[in-house]
C-alpha cells in the first residue's frame, strides 16, 4: 500500500520527536497547528552553567520533509526566520530530510552573524545523530532509505576525474586555458542534459569580445524556462577566472557588458579564489541600475554543482539558491 505524503510527514515528525528526547531534550511536544509560535515541536534542553546550576533552554522546532529530490531553499529558510520568532533565551531548529545546499547554508549564516539563532540539521547531520540510536534507525528504516542521495557519496569515476583536474590546475596565467576546458566540461557534465552543450569561446562579430561559454537556454525545460522568463535570457553566459587573487569590479564590469539583450540578464563568474568588497559593491550597483544579476561561484560551488547531479537533484537548485540569497542580502 502506497503512503500518502501526509503520513509520511508526520511519521518524519514523529522520528524527530524520538531523536530529541534520545538526545537528551524533554518536554518534547508535538505542537503542530496549536502551537502559536507556527512551529511542529517545542522541545528544552537543560543546559548547567558555569556554577552547576541547570538552566532548560526553549527550541522551537520546524520539521521539513522531502522525498528523493527534495532540498531546503534558501527562499525557504527565510520563510522560517521570519516565521520562528524565538522567545528570549530560546533557539530555533530545522529539521530536513532533504540536502542544504551551500547558498542556502550561506543564508543560515549571515541571519546568525546579524544575531539570530538557528541551527539546521540536513540529510547529512541528521543521518550522523541518528548512527548513535540503532533502534531508531530500525525503527524508521523504511522512512530513512528513502531520504534524498547524500551529496558527499562517493563520486562516479568521471566526477573524481574532473575535480582532480581542478585541485591540479596551475592558478594564473599559465593555467588560464586549463581552467577554461575544466570549467567548461564539468558544467557540460551538470547542465546537460536538459540544457545543450554550449558555445565555447563565442565572439563578437567584430571578435572585440570573448565570452567565455554560452549555454543555450530556448526551448529547455527542467526549471530552466523560469530562468528564461525571468531575465529575458536566451543564453546562460559563464565567464571564467583563473586568478591567483580576488577578482575585482573590473571582471564584473566587463560580464555586466557582455549581458546584452541578445544574451539575457544572467551570467555567473566561476573564480579561484572569489571577488573582493569592489566586486560585491559593482555588482549590487549593476543590479540597481539594470537589474542584471551576476552569481559568484567558487571552486567549491563548481563542484557542488557536479555532486548534485550525480545524486540525481537538479543542479539548478543551487543556482536558485544562490540568487534567492542575492535578493535576500541585495543593498
Amino acid at each position: 500500500m502506497k503512503t500518502s505524503s501526509a503520513t509520511t510527514a508526520y511519521e518524519f515528525e514523529s522520528l524527530v520527536a524520538e531523536l530529541l528526547e534520545a538526545l537528551g531534550f524533554t518536554n518534547v511536544t508535538n505542537v503542530g497547528r496549536a502551537s502559536d509560535q507556527g512551529v511542529d515541536i517545542q522541545a528544552t534542553l537543560p543546559v548547567k552553567s558555569p556554577t552547576g546550576e541547570v538552566i532548560p533552554h526553549l527550541w522551537l522546532v520546524e520539521v521539513k520533509h522531502y522525498g528523493n529530490q527534495g532540498r531546503l531553499s534558501a527562499a525557504t529558510v527565510a520563510q522560517l526566520v521570519g516565521m520562528l520568532q524565538v522567545k528570549s533565551g530560546g533557539k530555533a531548529l530545522v529539521v530536513t530530510s532533504g540536502n542544504l545546499t551551500s547558498a542556502a547554508r550561506e543564508y543560515a549564516d549571515k541571519f546568525n552573524a546579524t544575531g539570530g539563532n538557528l541551527e539546521i540539521w540536513d540529510r547529512e547531520t541528521l543521518a550522523s545523530l541518528l548512527t548513535r540510536f540503532p533502534r531508531l534507525q530500525a525503527k524508521y528504516d523504511n522512512l530513512i532509505s528513502n531520504f534524498p542521495k547524500s551529496l558527499s557519496a562517493p563520486d562516479a569515476k568521471k566526477d573524481v576525474d574532473l575535480v582532480a583536474r581542478l585541485s591540479n590546475c596551475p592558478l594564473g596565467k599559465s593555467g588560464w586555458k586549463q581552467f577554461e576546458d575544466i570549467c567548461t566540461d564539468i558544467l557540460i557534465e551538470a547542465f546537460v542534459p536538459p540544457l545543450k552543450p554550449p558555445k565555447p569561446q563565442a565572439r563578437t562579430l567584430n571578435g572585440l569580445e570573448r565570452r567565455d561559454a554560452l549555454f543555450p537556454l530556448r526551448n529547455v525545460e527542467g526549471g530552466w524556462e523560469k530562468i528564461q522568463q525571468e531575465f529575458g535570457a536566451k543564453f546562460l553566459l559563464c565567464e571564467f577566472k583563473n586568478y591567483s587573487e580576488l577578482f575585482t569590479k573590473d571582471e564584473v564590469n566587463q560580464t555586466r557588458n557582455y549581458l546584452r539583450d541578445t544574451v539575457g540578464k544572467i551570467g555567473i563568474i566561476f573564480s579561484r579564489k572569489g571577488p573582493d568588497d569592489g566586486a560585491l559593491k559593482m555588482r549590487n550597483s549593476i543590479y540597481s541600475q539594470e537589474r542584471k544579476v551576476i552569481l559568484f561561484f567558487d571552486e567549491a560551488r563548481l563542484i557542488e554543482l557536479l555532486r548534485l547531479k550525480t545524486a540525481g537533484q537538479n543542479p539548478l537548485d543551487l543556482i536558485q539558491d544562490a540568487l534567492d540569497d542575492f535578493y535576500i542580502s541585495h543593498e
